[in-house]
């Protein structure tokens, strides 16, 4: 037979389950802006999300050949690179 503390156990477990669900779908949607927020060029990738839906996959940034810099000789990405400080150096924006 069905008793009051049956009840009362069913629904704390049905409520656990859905705080639970939402707290995962949170923390996906949050990781999903962040990926986001990493492009360089600040758009949603449309076509990597229904890539990802059927199971195929796309690279979600291209590869960047590195360059020797002239001046101090550390290898860099030419177009996120940074100044090394020495006053030479071509990377200086």
């Amino acid at each position: 037979m069905i008793s009051l503390s049956k009840i009362i156990l069913l629904a704390l477990v049905i409520g656990a389950v859905w705080y639970g669900w939402r707290w995962v779908n949170r923390v996906q949607e949050i990781g999903r802006a962040r990926t986001a927020a990493r492009r360089p060029d600040g758009r949603r990738d449309a076509a990597g999300a229904s890539a990802r839906d059927s199971g195929t996959h796309t690279p979600a940034m291209e590869a960047e050949d590195m360059e020797k810099c002239p001046e101090c000789g550390a290898y860099v990405a030419p177009r996120s690179a940074v100044s090394c400080g020495r006053p030479a150096c071509p990377y200086g924006r």
